[in-house]
């Protein structure tokens, strides 16, 4: 036993185990001890993402603190001639690869998130801020995947040209399969870059579907309408489809409001009138623009009226009805006490009668003149009729 202990196999399989056991130490050093302090000075910031960083590589640096210590007492090929010196370098390699991979995903899913939380808090659509993010983290998280394996498999000795090939030619029939699912992926992608629209947003396609906008999800879009009825619209046709944007640039909206009064009404008049019943509706009905100051637009001299626009102002797409509803009823009150009319439609019908010419325009201006009997034809006279 003494002399197989004096051997240098003895002394190897010594110091591979001690490696072991100070790796061992040093990985529960880090993850008992050291992040716990790390956390607590990292409390003491203005900002939580050393918080999330920290957090995010407390496991990955604690395993690769073992997989060091693995591999370093592996090393020696005298005595673990079992495993030569290659293989353990290949699977080395593998695994820090791989660890490289898990560590940059926690750190980037940590620092997104964090991110993410944060503009959402700032945005007025903090739903579309939060999916957004998870788009844009997803896409990081598959790019990463990626690259780890091609990177493995250049570890493994593995040709990657052939491979791509072979992967090329299998996405493009993935591709012209999956067509209409992939327009509308991509098309949902750009909806959330480009923001051409958000949750929450009152739009009108072209094709005249029109109401609020509940989700952009990858594949489509729901919209909820006036009737509470939710409509899914693909995100490709909707990418293609020109529409209004109610909320866009702002969500205050303009309303116009039509009528007319009779040719003899003073127009002043009028227009005091009406600027007058709109400030006092604007104030009373919820939604309105209370600052706005109401403006009156005499548009047109029409057959049976001048006509005008009152244009008023509102917070919000939705105030706009209960808005006109109210202004017209308190209008037409008004006008009656005024006693403005608001015309009917009027049509004035001249009717003349063709003057007569010749002789029979000078017998009819003959005073006690009768106008003459009708010719009557050869046998259709009274007496023959008798016979």
């Amino acid at each position: 036993m003494s002399e197989w202990l004096r051997t240098d196999n003895a002394r190897d399989i010594f110091i591979s185990v001690g490696i072991v056991l100070v790796a061992v130490i040093i990985s529960t050093f880090v993850r008992v001890i050291l992040t716990p302090v790390l956390r607590r000075l990292t409390r003491r910031t203005d900002t939580d993402l050393d918080d999330v960083i920290v957090a995010a590589l407390r496991r990955p640096v604690a395993w690769a603190v073992l997989l060091i210590g693995l591999w370093l007492a592996l090393r020696n090929p005298e005595y673990w001639s079992l495993i030569t010196f290659p293989y353990v370098d290949k699977v080395a390699g593998v695994l820090g690869v791989l660890l490289l991979v898990y560590a940059g995903l926690r750190v980037f899913n940590g620092v997104a998130q964090w991110y993410g939380e944060a503009a959402a808090e700032k945005s007025e659509h903090p739903r579309e801020m939060r999916a957004r993010a998870l788009v844009g983290r997803k896409v990081v998280n598959i790019t990463i995947l990626v690259i780890g394996i091609l990177i493995i498999l250049s570890q493994l000795n593995v040709k990657i040209g052939p491979l791509l090939g072979a992967l090329g030619i299998g996405g493009l029939a993935v591709a012209l399969a999956l067509q209409d699912t992939l327009a509308n992926l991509f098309a949902g992608i750009y909806m959330m870059v480009d923001r051409p629209l958000t949750v929450g947003d009152f739009i009108k396609l072209e094709s005249g579907e029109e109401g609020f906008v509940e989700e952009i999800g990858w594949r489509n879009t729901k919209v909820r309408m006036w009737a509470n009825n939710i409509v899914v619209i693909p995100n490709s046709k909707l990418s293609q489809s020109v529409l209004t944007n109610y909320y866009l640039p702002h969500q205050e909206l303009s309303v116009y409001i039509r009528c007319g009064v009779a040719y003899d009404s003073d127009l002043e008049h009028v227009e005091r009138v009406c600027i007058e019943v709109g400030k006092e509706v604007m104030a009373r009905v919820p939604g309105c623009q209370t600052d706005w100051s109401p403006v009156v637009r005499f548009k047109e001299f029409a057959d049976f009226s001048i006509n005008f626009l009152v244009v008023l102002r509102v917070k919000d797409f939705a105030a706009q009805y209960l808005l006109g509803h109210e202004y017209m009823k308190a209008l037409h009150r008004r006008f009656n006490e005024e006693g403005i009319e608001i015309p009917f439609p009027i049509r004035t019908v001249i009717m003349q009668t063709p003057e007569p010419t010749g002789e029979g325009a000078a017998a009819m201006l003959a005073p006690g003149t009768q106008p003459p009997a009708p010719e009557v034809g050869e046998g259709e006279g009274p007496g023959e009729a008798g016979d």
